[in-house]
């Protein structure tokens, strides 16, 4: 590989030089008349940025990926002090690298930008290096996309990694990506609380690093452990950017970074590094300031030719509900049987091809209910499946290769923008016609067009509504609605893997039942239940816990604090992927507050027309009846 050859590629008969070698001397002159320390290539090696007071400085926080003490805010220093280190005598210490050693990436720039003849430099031995590059051999470069996954917070909005496609070891037709090596970034939290991991997250307050582990660990973590779809974007790179990434990434794993939940994140990284392999390419300034992985993806359709092939790899819950669906009257209960006991008996009568079809299931569905304990290593668990497999294998027939479909709707690069904005206007009973602004920063609602999105979930942050009532003097600009986050869940509940729907909402509402005069009150609500579906349609239920306060609310006890309990109903119809209704009925007990009880139904209808969803909603509470619509755009 070009990256690695350079790095080694050095004369063992030349001697060290000296801080005034006329060659080094040289060099520097060099790079300090072409500027190359604004060089666009050295800047996405050093990931340095432009800060808000107009200076440079470099998102690395580790000190060891610098070798100028001005490093991490001057890349001409840092670009002087790697051509020094180039040049430095070998290190005493033998776990201290040298600069030749750790920084390959820039050996290749200053090769490439500056001329540097390699056989001018004295030898190093890199044996770490020589290690890393045998380890990786790698001839191709694959991101992959791992779906929404609302059980942690950080994979909420989804996650992306690289793998490093060896290809050298596959025969004609051979698909081994599993042995691949993936390439990861990703916090290191330190906290189970939370609160304190949404604050920390947001806050950039926990480490990350990148790492590499093999792809089937990757597919056993995200795919098998979370049930997490897979999508895989064969990247078009050249054999040189290939070899970039690779030397690249080997720096950054001498460093780290802080994580920041919505900007620095592991999509942000991962782009990032790809466009420092190859400097053609435009990827970041194509993601907004808030990084989503998703969009992140886009990305790399906005520079033509990048993506040649897309690929997807199902998830073991999807695995299961394909399986299930050819089986036959009666095959179904002896699956579930066997996910509780594997030596429970087949029934009686069934041929090979059906005892084949039930284990084959069986161990699906043992991967889908024990995933974690599985990859955990849990001795019960592993004991399960083992006596599934040999009790397959006792059956001398082959299955036929599972396919599975992608869904409909396609990948996340085929979703709607993450941000939303929203111009329309209605009339209400209580403060008479009315213009509405609405605003959310990301990312999906459960009306919003469903391409590309879970059909089942909802998550969005940072959702704003006002409006402009012209009743009385002048008119009146009010609040509606300040939420920080919303989430929901219809995942439909099933006899194989039964999941209970949830749902939340933190922020800020108006009080629209008597409780307080039209004032906006803090808001936390959590709920549970479950949703049944069929086809289009969904209909969830849970049981719902809201907290309140506002300084006039009439709540507990005189207070201006209220809690309520009470049921929630959401009922769904999808009309394909052109429409959407979505009807709520919600009813609450408010003990000791005034009122003590209260209720609220709205429906909302969607009509998506590209980019754009023309809406419709009403909406009835005690103290207020309102009709609106507008127009909703995506970008």
């Amino acid at each position: 590989m070009l990256a690695f050859a350079i790095a080694l590629a050095v004369t063992a008969a030349t001697p060290a030089a000296t801080p005034t070698d006329p060659y080094l001397v040289q060099l520097v002159a060099r790079a300090r008349a072409g500027r190359l320390g604004e060089d666009r290539w050295w800047l996405r090696l050093g990931h340095w940025h432009r800060g808000l007071l107009g200076g440079w400085e470099a998102e690395p926080d580790g000190p060891d990926f610098y070798l100028s003490p001005r490093g991490k805010t001057d890349p001409q220093a840092e670009l002087e002090a790697t051509l020094a280190g180039f040049f430095a005598p070998e290190e005493k210490d033998p776990k201290v690298q040298h600069p030749q050693c750790r920084f390959p990436a820039r050996l290749v720039f200053a090769v490439k930008r500056l001329g540097l003849d390699p056989s001018r430099l004295p030898r190093r031995e890199c044996p770490r290096l020589a290690e890393w590059w045998e380890r990786t051999r790698a001839q191709a470069v694959t991101l992959v996309f791992s779906s929404y996954y609302m059980n942690n917070p950080a994979s909420a909005f989804g996650h992306t990694f690289l793998r490093l496609d060896r290809r050298i070891f596959a025969g004609p037709g051979e698909k081994l990506e599993l042995i691949d090596l993936g390439v990861d970034y990703a916090a290191t939290p330190d906290t189970s609380n939370a609160l304190l991991y949404a604050f920390k997250g947001l806050a950039g307050l926990f480490r990350g690093d990148f790492s590499a582990k093999p792809y089937f660990y990757k597919v056993r973590e995200y795919a098998d452990f979370e049930s997490r779809d897979l999508w895989e974007y064969e990247l078009d790179l050249p054999p040189e950017a290939v070899a970039m990434l690779v030397a690249h990434v080997w720096e950054l794993g001498s460093t780290w970074f802080h994580y920041f939940y919505l900007t620095e994140n592991c999509s942000y990284e991962v782009l990032a590094a790809l466009e420092a392999a190859d400097p053609s390419l435009d990827l970041l300034d194509h993601v907004g300031k808030i990084t989503i992985p998703a969009d992140t993806v886009k990305a790399l359709f906005r520079n033509p030719g990048l993506v040649k092939a897309v690929h997807y790899r199902p998830s073991a819950r999807t695995v299961l509900e394909r399986r299930v669906e050819g089986l036959r009257p009666g095959e179904l209960e002896a699956v579930l049987a066997l996910g509780d006991d594997p030596r429970a008996p087949l029934p009686a009568g069934l041929d090979d091809p059906g005892r084949a079809r039930v284990l084959d299931a069986a161990l699906d569905l043992v991967d889908v209910r024990a995933g974690k304990a599985i990859i955990r290593g849990d001795a019960a668990a592993l004991a399960r499946r083992q006596a599934l497999l040999e009790r397959r294998s006792a059956v001398a027939l082959a299955s036929p290769p599972l396919e599975v479909p992608p869904p409909p709707g396609g990948g996340p690069e085929h979703g709607h923008g993450s941000a939303r904005a929203g111009l329309g206007g209605g009339a209400s009973r209580q403060g008479g016609p009315f213009a509405l602004l609405d605003w959310r920063l990301a990312l999906h609602d459960l009306a919003d067009p469903p391409a590309g999105f879970s059909p089942a979930t909802q998550l969005e942050f940072l959702k704003t509504r006002v409006r402009w009532e012209s009743r009385g003097a002048g008119g009146k600009l009010r609040l509606d609605e300040a939420l920080l986050v919303s989430a929901s869940s219809m995942t439909p509940l099933d006899r194989l893997d039964p999941r209970i729907s949830f749902r939340v909402r933190a922020g800020a509402e108006r009080v629209r039942d008597g409780g307080c005069s039209a004032c906006v009150a803090g808001t936390f609500l959590a709920g549970g239940g479950g949703t049944v579906a069929a086809g289009p349609v969904a209909l969830q239920v849970t049981g719902d816990l809201a907290l309140q306060y506002a300084p006039d609310l009439q709540g507990l006890r005189g207070s201006g604090f209220r809690a309520g309990v009470g049921p929630t109903a959401v009922l769904r119809i999808l009309g394909g992927g052109r429409a959407a209704l979505l009807a709520t009925a919600a009813w609450r007990w408010q003990p000791e507050a005034r009122p003590d009880v209260t209720w609220d139904l709205s429906a909302v209808a969607r009509l998506h027309l590209g980019s754009g969803s023309l809406f419709a909603e009403a909406r009835r509470t005690p103290r207020a009846d309102e009709l609106l619509g507008g127009l909703y755009l995506f970008y």
